[in-house]
């Protein structure tokens, strides 16, 4: 290690290994600091290891077999450090970026301090120290952290539950859940809001629920957990819902309440950094958080998304050696792992009409998909919302096998500024799952679930 580079990252996620590649193609020395484990939460607790367990699990139930959920995270773990170690480790080597491991904390402007050492930067450092799990203010929950699980625990700690609770509703909360009905694991899942994925198209939250309810979790929505204690080996759970009052008992609670970046400790105001009143990095549209000061990935409010966190860093490095180019969000393609996905870019429904004060969409069922057929698949949607003046399609949304594939076609069209005519004229193979996005096009002229499958 140095005394002085030009850039120094703090955090090894998937914001900091982009800023740290970018940095160091374009010229620049760089010290990587990282007190987790290079990759971030995506290929160590979240992305790569729970996307393993419902490829398996799906894949099982379509064949009839039983998978147990320690084996299961014990291969995703091993996938895991395979990747860290092709994807990550090898990669700072060749590139010239030196690396440690442990904690950082800015002593004063251009100057960090980790390990005992102090280093400076000459051009700036950049922050994408990411974001942890956040536990939510529930009566008694101080008492039972022993039978908490988060993404990190679940990977870090396996663990064997006969009964889990877990409390949220988006898409960690579908997917977790999912997982441990599949498993054999009794599942309840407990929502806040009203419905599922409440941000969401309601297509989405309702079709979701069926399919989790079919896999066996018992779904409460508008739920208020009144308290949580132990109780033996075992954790009692006290909550309102849309349903009544009930008591239940599980082995574990899972939590997929959010997540907040822990920013204690850097020496932030050392350096002239803000940090806002929900506890996130303020930073102008260059990613700019203070002067010689850039920040990235989770540690700021804006999409939780290792491809997002990624874009950012590369943005933030960029930036950070004299350019200045502006984060773009308006394009961002987003999924849910469940069996089947959920896939979404752009406006809902509801987002265009508050923009515009009209719009126009279309929703078809999947069930009109032949390739939905062939793969065995009944509940699912695709839907379109577009500008009503131009046709111009602004968003896509579906539930569908595949759906996190399919997406990208819908994210391009909105990009480009394509319509919906625009996606009519296109030639789609045939069978395929994307051919949902025509369909839902179509559906703007004609009733498709009454058209032949070579009908244009």
């Amino acid at each position: 290690m140095r005394s002085e580079y030009d850039i120094v990252i703090l955090g090894g996620g998937a914001a900091g290994f982009s800023a740290a590649v970018a940095a160091a193609e374009a010229g620049a020395s760089v010290l990587l600091i990282s007190n987790g484990p290079l990759g971030g939460t995506c290929v160590n607790f979240g992305c790569v290891p729970t996307k393993f367990l419902l490829s398996r699990l799906s894949l099982a139930r379509k064949t009839g077999s039983t998978l147990r959920l320690p084996e299961l995270i014990a291969e995703a773990s091993k996938l895991s450090a395979e990747l860290r170690r092709e994807k990550y480790e090898s990669l700072l080597e060749s590139l010239g970026v030196d690396y440690i491991h442990g904690t950082a904390r800015f002593k004063s402007p251009g100057v960090v301090e980790v390990s005992g050492n102090e280093v400076a930067y000459r051009k700036a450092a950049i922050i994408a120290v990411g974001a942890k799990a956040w536990r939510p203010p529930i009566p008694g929950i101080e008492s039972i952290s022993k039978f908490i699980i988060d993404n990190e625990r679940l990977f870090r700690e396996p663990v064997d539950p006969g009964s889990i609770a877990v409390i949220g509703g988006r898409a960690q909360a579908l997917e977790i859940a999912q997982i441990m009905a599949r498993s054999g694991v009794e599942t309840y899942l407990l929502q806040r809001s009203p419905r599922l994925l409440p941000t969401e198209e309601p297509e989405a939250g309702m079709v979701l629920k069926e399919v989790l309810e079919d896999d066996g979790v018992n779904i409460f929505t508008s739920t208020r957990i009144l308290k949580v204690e132990p109780v033996g080996g075992f954790v009692k759970v006290k909550f309102h819902s849309d349903k009544g009052d009930y008591v239940i008992k599980v082995d574990y609670i899972y939590l997929a309440t959010g997540r907040k970046p822990i920013l204690e400790g850097l020496g932030l105001d050392k350096v002239g950094v803000k940090v806002s009143s929900s506890g996130y990095i303020v930073v102008d549209e260059y990613l700019k958080a203070a002067e010689g000061i850039y920040a990235a990935g989770d540690c700021i409010n804006g999409y939780m998304l290792e491809p997002v966190a990624a874009k950012e860093g590369y943005v933030a490095a960029l930036n950070a050696l004299g350019n200045k180019i502006r984060m773009d969000y308006t394009v961002i393609p987003r999924a849910v792992f469940t069996d089947p996905e959920f896939a979404r870019v752009g406006l809902t429904e509801l987002e265009l009409a508050r923009k515009l004060g009209v719009c126009a969409c279309r929703t078809v069922d999947l069930s009109v998909v032949p390739k939905a057929k062939i793969l065995g698949y009944e509940k699912g949607f695709f839907k379109i919302v577009i500008d009503p003046r131009d046709k111009r399609v602004v968003g896509v949304h579906m539930v569908a096998p595949g759906a996190a594939e399919a997406i990208h076609e819908a994210a391009v069209a909105i990009r480009a500024g394509m319509t919906i005519d625009d996606l009519i004229d296109l030639v789609h193979v045939f069978p395929t799952i994307s051919e949902g996005i025509k369909y839902a096009a179509l559906a703007f002229y004609r009733d498709v679930s009454k058209m032949p499958c070579c009908l244009i």
